[in-house]
């Protein structure tokens, strides 16, 4: 499971100019696990990590939190 950076995706979020309704279209991900990761409360799979990067058009290390060893 990854952990969304909330503030980096809410930055993505607002450079893309969609809505979140926009983006759920887009991505194919729920509006529920969009809140959540708004709201930092959710860890995703990287798939929908992935969907939700592709639909702002950002790479996924830019919206998640990375662990460097």
């Amino acid at each position: 499971m990854l952990k969304i950076n909330c503030n980096k995706f809410l930055l993505a979020l607002a450079k893309s100019g969609m809505t979140t309704t926009e983006l759920k279209i887009k991505s194919g991900v729920g509006r529920n696990t969009i809140s959540k990761v708004m709201n930092n409360e959710a860890n995703v799979r990287p798939t929908i990590a992935g969907r939700l990067a592709k639909a702002l058009d950002v790479d996924v290390e830019e919206i998640v939190y990375i662990k460097e060893n």
